[in-house]
């Protein structure tokens, strides 16, 4: 019995003796896992022979981590330990092992692995700057992706609070970085409220938002067209299609002699605020072009419409004188220096039968009236289209036919007439009114010149009257050749006045001009 005792302390005195070793720990599982966390379990089942001084997990996103990467400490001695692992990054794979750690050194506990969590992004708002009435610009940062691409990003808006992409909005990319988008579109004088987007698989996250009001600007104003024109009137509408973010204090029409006339010229005043308006011009001159424009003012200043012109009515003085030869009465008109008849000439020397339309001549004068082929005179003169239009002669007959004191034009003097007249010098030609002859448009005509042009068409070389209601042909005293001679023609579809020449033996109308 004393040998068992004394083997038995012998044991536990070498037992005692036997050096320390490394600590045995064993790697729990990894719960809880988020996109930025995870908790990960320990035990330390045996102490090696000396104490546990550290204990704790240990990670990295390469395998087999030791506590020279990322750690937690969760304290000494032996048993089971839980710690909460902080600062991962989303949708990342990472492998973690427990460790224990006592004089001789650490151990580790099996490798585990876990992938944390998707994430939204995370978006910051920027600074919005380069505020105009209309523009702005705003940056934004997406500083994580959340672990997912970010597919699209920009900035939303809208001019009430807490603004998504479901408002307006702008994209400006993909991906993570900084970026700044431009915004269009914006109201004058309008408070908006705007934050940065990013979207990813998980959705859309927006940043901090942030508020700026857009500047005033000048208004907005339509020039519309001129009507109701007489020598010293005319009227003008406008509109005013945006007040620029302040109050229209004033509008209306200013207008002058030279072009772009502001307010310091000449100007209507037709009340405030926005919508259209009409204005009505008083004195005037007589044949004289004006330049207008609409305007509009708010607080910022004042706008105008695009410039439009018009030009006055001239004063027409009519005269009138009979026609010895058959006793007709005719109008007359002055128009700058010159004196016409404002009617077609009517008359058919005494003794001569009236030409059928199959009927022509170079050099022999004949006598047409449109539509008719009896040669009667007297039938010829009952007809409607003598008493609207006159006569139609050939060039030999009107050279020779208008009465003492007054003769066949020449070229240049139509010419004077149509340079005096100006733009839209047909127009100003035609006679015009809900009764007249011609045909509809009758483009541009407004009789301004008091001319009274008629549509009585012509004799053509083949024999047959052509175009009343559509054409016009006057003569000129002037030659093209020895066939031709030149004449001028107005149209009911333009307001231009054309020079033509045509063939003698054809039958136009004749206006005379005063000596």
């Amino acid at each position: 019995m004393k040998k068992i005792v004394f083997l038995f302390a012998i044991g536990m005195l070498l037992f005692s003796c036997r050096p320390p070793e490394n600590p045995s720990v064993v790697t729990g599982e990894v719960t809880n896992i988020t996109a930025t966390t995870a908790i990960s379990a320990g035990n330390v089942t045996a102490d090696g022979g000396a104490e546990i001084i550290a204990r704790g997990v240990c990670w990295s996103t390469s395998q087999f981590p030791a506590i020279s990467d990322s750690k937690t400490s969760s304290g000494t001695g032996l048993g089971f330990f839980t710690r909460k692992i902080t600062g991962l990054s989303p949708n990342t794979t990472y492998y973690v092992r427990a460790y224990a750690t006592n004089a001789v050194g650490t151990a580790y506990g099996e490798q585990r692995n876990f992938t944390t969590n998707q994430e939204m992004p995370i978006v910051v708002t920027g600074e919005v700057t380069n505020i105009t009435a209309k523009k702005a610009d705003c940056s934004g940062n997406v500083t994580s992706d959340g672990g997912s691409l970010v597919t699209a990003r920009g900035v939303c808006w809208s001019s009430t609070q807490n603004p998504t992409t479901s408002n307006s909005k702008i994209r400006s990319g993909t991906g993570p970085g900084t970026y700044t988008s431009s915004i269009t579109g914006l109201s004058p004088n309008t408070t908006y409220y705007i934050r940065a987007y990013a979207t990813n698989s998980l959705g859309t996250a927006y940043g901090e938002q942030q508020s700026f009001t857009t500047n005033k600007e000048i208004p907005t104003v339509v020039t519309g067209e001129v009507t109701n024109i007489t020598t010293t009137t005319a009227s003008c509408d406008g509109k005013v299609t945006a007040d620029g973010g302040a109050e229209i204090i004033a509008r209306g029409v200013c207008w002058s002699t030279t072009e772009n006339p502001t307010i310091d010229n000449y100007k209507t005043s037709n009340g405030t605020g926005t919508g259209t308006f009409s204005s009505d011009l008083t004195g005037l001159s007589p044949y004289t072009t004006y330049y207008i424009r609409a305007y509009a003012t708010n607080s910022e200043g004042t706008a105008y419409g695009m410039g439009e012109s018009f030009t006055t009515l001239a004063e027409i003085e009519y005269g009138s004188f009979t026609d010895s030869r058959d006793g007709n009465l005719y109008k007359t008109v002055t128009i700058g220096e010159q004196v016409w008849m404002a009617e077609n000439l009517a008359y058919i020397p005494v003794g001569i039968t009236v030409s059928a339309p199959t009927e022509g001549s170079y050099s022999e004068p004949h006598y047409y009236v449109y539509g008719n082929s009896d040669k009667d005179l007297t039938a010829a003169i009952l007809t409607d289209n003598y008493q609207a239009y006159g006569v139609l002669y050939n060039w030999s007959a009107a050279i020779t036919v208008c009465p003492e004191g007054w003769h066949l034009p020449s070229d240049a003097e139509w010419t004077t007439l149509s340079t005096y007249l100006g733009d839209n010098a047909g127009g100003k030609l035609k006679e015009a009114g809900n009764y007249s002859s011609w045909d509809s448009p009758n483009e541009g005509a407004t009789n301004s010149s008091g001319f009274t042009a008629l549509p009585g068409g012509y004799r053509s070389y083949g024999g047959t009257f052509v175009g009343t209601g559509l054409y016009g042909y006057w003569w000129s005293s002037t030659q093209y050749s020895t066939n031709n001679a030149w004449y001028r023609a107005l149209y009911y579809y333009i307001s231009n006045v054309f020079r033509r020449n045509y063939s003698k033996d054809y039958g136009c109308s004749v206006r005379c001009l005063q000596d």
